[in-house]
């Protein structure tokens, strides 16, 4: 064993008596927040006097009483649930073969109906020439090697466009129907392209095809597990000022999720809040992101959608069907996690891959040649 735990016993000890400590502080202040929340009835009309004075701060805006606490509301007794996830498999730089391969899940899960589900899977192989084709150049130069980040927002485009692609080819009519996102629906992940170019035509399609659904009425949200933002709570730092400083009351150290944790109960949500992240620039106002944290019993989630989703009247739908879809999974929206395994590439498929690739290769007088580092960890030596 490599790693000499007792060595360690004293300071993870002492780690673990701090952390305890912080958040015995942090949930006495959540219990005071919420007596301070709770029965408040013109927060939002204060956000609007104030808003624009903090505009500085973290903050999202309150569309509903950021007080309010909605209970569970029923299912529908038919539903169609959408995913689609991703998973790559990078490119080798100990290798002398520069590409990259995508895998995408495409599911459907018809809920109080008898019709079989959809669950497979499809691949496809890049490189630098096709993503030049496709529009999106490698970033840098022309000779400079794809990057992470161009990968993972091709990854993320395409689960997007796939996710339109099966809501629209499997829905029913007159069933209500949910496509169902992993992760954020703001494009945080763009951000990091280094490549002008690229991150336009990225962020061009992103909103493209976001507002596809819109425009097929088809409803699409986000379920964000462990959501790390304070949104939220810069709402209500503003919002509550007066009486956070009249209790000598500081919630910086509180982030959303933590706080609503003690706030809400199992299957119920909070208020609805937008978002007002710089990187909505290039939405469109009916695609504003907006939000609502859930109890799912295992854990408070952030569920995020478009605006048009609440002016629709179609945050009942979402409320129960991500708690319902979460309680099937054993507290993770069990229609994601399926989109999950169809779409991860096991260690086994990613060697079988190799292999069929070398022996094509080789088929056509191109050997593979693995760097010295890499020989040496394929090779045993004991």
């Amino acid at each position: 064993m490599s790693l000499q735990l007792t060595t360690l016993h004293g300071k993870l000890n002492a780690f673990a008596q701090k952390i305890s400590s912080e958040q015995s502080l942090v949930a006495a202040a959540c219990a005071r927040l919420a007596v301070l929340l709770g029965g408040q009835k013109d927060l939002r009309a204060r956000w609007t006097v104030l808003a624009d004075a903090a505009v500085h701060e973290v903050a999202a805006e309150p569309i509903e009483e950021p007080s309010r606490i909605f209970s569970l509301p029923p299912r529908p007794q038919t539903l169609s649930l959408f995913a689609s996830d991703g998973s790559q498999i990078f490119p080798d730089r100990n290798l002398n073969a520069d590409f990259f391969l995508l895998n995408i899940s495409r599911i459907c899960f018809h809920i109080g109906v008898a019709e079989k589900p959809c669950m497979e899977s499809y691949a496809d192989l890049y490189d630098a020439e096709s993503l030049s084709e496709l529009g999106f150049a490698a970033d840098g130069d022309e000779h400079s090697e794809i990057t992470f980040e161009t990968i993972t927002a091709l990854r993320q485009d395409e689960e997007l466009r796939i996710l339109l692609e099966i809501a629209r080819h499997h829905r029913v009519a007159l069933r209500p129907a949910l496509a169902l996102a992993d992760g954020t629906l703001i494009c945080w992940h763009l951000k990091k392209l280094k490549n002008i170019a690229a991150r336009k035509t990225f962020i061009g399609r992103y909103v493209q095809t976001l507002a596809g659904f819109r425009h097929a009425s088809i409803p699409i949200a986000s379920y964000v597990s462990f959501p790390g933002g304070r949104d939220a709570m810069g709402t209500l730092a503003i919002v509550l000022a007066e009486e956070l400083a009249s209790a000598q009351l500081s919630i910086d150290a509180l982030d959303d999720r933590v706080f609503f944790q003690s706030y809400l109960r199992r299957g119920e949500r909070s208020a609805v809040f937008a978002s007002r992240s710089d990187a909505l620039g290039d939405y469109a106002e009916s695609d504003r992101v907006y939000f609502f944290y859930l109890h799912t019993g295992s854990e408070i989630a952030r569920i995020e959608f478009p605006r048009w989703c609440f002016d629709s009247g179609l945050v009942n739908l979402i409320h129960a069907a991500f708690y319902d879809d979460a309680e099937k999974g054993g507290g993770y929206p069990m229609t994601l996690t399926e989109a999950h395994e169809r779409a991860v590439v096991k260690p086994l498929e990613q060697q079988q891959f190799y292999q069929l690739l070398e022996r094509l290769c080789a088929q056509h007088g191109f050997r593979f040649a693995y760097s010295a580092k890499s020989l040496s960890k394929r090779t045993a030596k004991i």
